[in-house]
């Protein structure tokens, strides 16, 4: 499925689509009780469900593309481990 189809569904269906084909890459948290959780699709895009850990719900879905304004991949930046053989750049 591309992008633009992808965004052409129900929010309900967003979320099922999510769930069966996307492959889990993160989690950032928002806020205390908030996690936000990334999933890479088929398609070549990316998707964000915000989920709340108090109520134990998705609250929203988000897709965005690699390079738009809505590009949020830098988000999760600060978590990313290299391996200790990569040498660190000063």
């Amino acid at each position: 499925m591309t992008f633009p189809e992808f965004t052409l569904l129900t929010e309900d269906s967003q979320l099922a689509h999510v769930y069966a084909v996307g492959a889990y890459v993160a989690t950032r948290w928002q806020e205390v009780y908030e996690a936000v959780l990334l999933y890479q699709m088929p398609g070549g895009f990316f998707v964000e469900l915000t989920y709340d850990t108090e109520s134990n719900e998705v609250q929203y879905c988000f897709p965005f593309e690699t390079g738009s304004e809505d590009d949020r991949l830098a988000d999760y930046a600060m978590f990313v481990k290299l391996p200790t053989w990569v040498p660190e750049v000063e």
